[in-house]
């Protein structure tokens, strides 16, 4: 009974070993299989859609943040990778680790700075706050994005490596090579699948993780679609950086709400200054009170003045990283696709039987390797060009290298990339009796009104938004002044705002 069971044993293994089959021909159009878009998987700009149609309560979505990050850092702390190349292990270690995100800050409102029951500034800051924690969150969105498909690529090139490795040791096993030599080889896939199981809990987390931000537990209907398209520099080619910061501060909503906490100050001042007028005020405590509200307003001033020094700094930070990772993806697409080469001339010349089968099994694994990485450096890129295109304010489209679609041409096409303090002026119509002021700037359809505030005490202060007539004011006055000073505040449809002095 023995030797039959050892008899059938034996059979099935040679059966076993009679059914291996090669995964050498197969290896290079895997890889190459690997980035292709598939019909009906989410993108990036559908996955952005979404959930800002699940998160309209962006409260609910910070929770899910905090969630959807716990659980990933958890995953990743646990994650120490061994054999799947360095450049991988410092990208879980440094940029796929969601940087601390000060949401809650974005959200407050500064009512308890202010005592103010009504102040229209503080309903704009709590707008713009808003409007920031959904970019803050889209961010965070599209990293994960791209951590999942890098992933999923890294998952399938580590199964092709176990499987080339396995038939590798069943070869020579037929081959009775030396018992080192096989120990070394199935610790060698052991430790990969080791690697395989940590990425797969880690994926499974991050798969979780982006259906909490947006807010939905059905998987299938939210699998996410690879990007093919390898970015260049002819995207960032010729950019202005001047411009861009300009562009960057003009249509930052941290800036447009330091604006209006700027103004929410101000008129604190008057409020606490006109209460002398009620009960309230006559009390000993008012001069302090107006001594603490100025010091409010000048903290707000160096507020506003801080953040807009720190936008522009950002955004040119976040085009040096995106120029850093283009220059990473080019050097290791190099090398995926030289190693990728070496492999093809390899197995020819092994089929030819001019080299071993060992040899192009190592130029396999070396080519399975490459392209791992250049899937790293891949989606590295594309999160930094997120990273640019949220510290510029501006959505940055990468589907062509044509020059036509580069980051300057498509600033160059919105209206607010030339505006600054000079593309407006004010100019001055006289009457008889009476004087006009108006906005001149080819831009004015992107201004939503004007204050006119004069430094002339014998002229009241002027609101106009009749974009029609250029944002005109007339004013009448017995006796024309020689001259007209003052500040027009030129607010944009945005919500940026411009003070322009005049003179006239």
């Amino acid at each position: 009974m023995k030797k039959i069971m050892l008899l059938i044993l034996v059979l099935s293994m040679g059966v076993v070993h009679a059914d291996i089959v090669s995964p050498l021909p197969t290896v290079k159009n895997n890889l190459e299989e690997m980035l292709k878009v598939s019909a009906g998987r989410k993108n990036f700009n559908e996955m952005k859609i979404i959930a800002n149609d699940k998160n309209t309560d962006v409260d609910v979505a910070f929770e899910n943040y905090l969630i959807a990050k716990k659980n990933v850092s958890i995953a990743r702390a646990q994650f120490n990778p061994i054999t799947t190349g360095h450049l991988l292990g410092v990208s879980l270690g440094l940029t796929y680790l969601w940087a601390p995100v000060a949401i809650e800050a974005v959200l407050s409102i500064p009512t308890k700075i202010y005592n103010v029951s009504k102040n229209k500034y503080l309903s704009k800051v709590a707008t713009y706050n808003l409007y920031e924690a959904r970019e803050v969150l889209n961010n965070e969105l599209a990293h994960l994005y791209y951590d999942i498909l890098t992933h999923e690529v890294i998952l399938k090139t580590i199964d092709q490596e176990i499987q080339i490795l396995t038939y590798q040791e069943a070869k020579w096993t037929e081959r009775k090579f030396s018992a080192d030599r096989l120990a070394d080889l199935k610790k060698w896939i052991l430790r990969l699948g080791k690697e395989h199981v940590d990425i797969y809990n880690m994926y499974l987390s991050e798969l979780a993780a982006i259906r909490t931000l947006v807010s939905t537990t059905k998987g299938s209907s939210y699998e996410l679609a690879q990007v093919s398209a390898l970015l260049d520099k002819s995207i960032i080619a010729n950019l202005d950086q001047s411009k861009l910061q300009s562009f960057a501060v003009v249509n930052s909503n941290q800036y447009k709400a330091a604006i209006n906490l700027d103004h929410a100050s101000e008129a604190n001042i008057k409020q606490v200054q006109w209460s002398i007028l009620s009960w309230s005020g006559i009390n000993f405590s008012y001069k302090s009170r107006v001594r603490e509200a100025r010091n409010e307003e000048n903290i707000s001033s160096l507020r506003k003045e801080s953040t807009e020094k720190e936008v522009k700094t950002n955004v040119l930070l976040q085009l040096q990283k995106f120029d850093s990772s283009l220059d990473i993806l080019s050097n290791y697409n190099s090398i995926s696709q030289e190693s990728l080469q070496v492999y093809s001339d390899t197995y020819e010349t092994f089929l030819l039987g001019q080299l071993s089968e060992d040899a192009a099994i190592q130029a396999a694994l070396g080519a399975i390797r490459d392209y791992r990485s250049k899937v790293v450096a891949h989606y590295s890129s594309w999160s930094s060009l997120n990273d640019l295109s949220k510290s510029a304010s501006f959505d940055f489209k990468a589907t062509s290298s044509l020059q036509e679609k580069s980051a300057q041409n498509q600033l160059e096409s919105n209206s607010l990339y030339q505006l600054d303090q000079d593309s407006f002026k004010i100019v001055k119509n006289e009457d008889r009796n009476s004087f006009s002021l108006a906005l001149s700037s080819p831009s004015n359809s992107a201004v939503a009104n004007v204050d006119y505030i004069f430094a002339n005490n014998e002229l009241a202060n002027r609101s106009s938004d009749y974009a029609k007539k250029n944002f005109v004011v007339n004013i009448q006055v017995d006796d024309l002044p020689e001259t007209v000073t003052g500040v027009a505040i030129v607010r944009l449809l945005n919500g940026h705002e411009f003070n322009i002095k005049f003179n006239l």
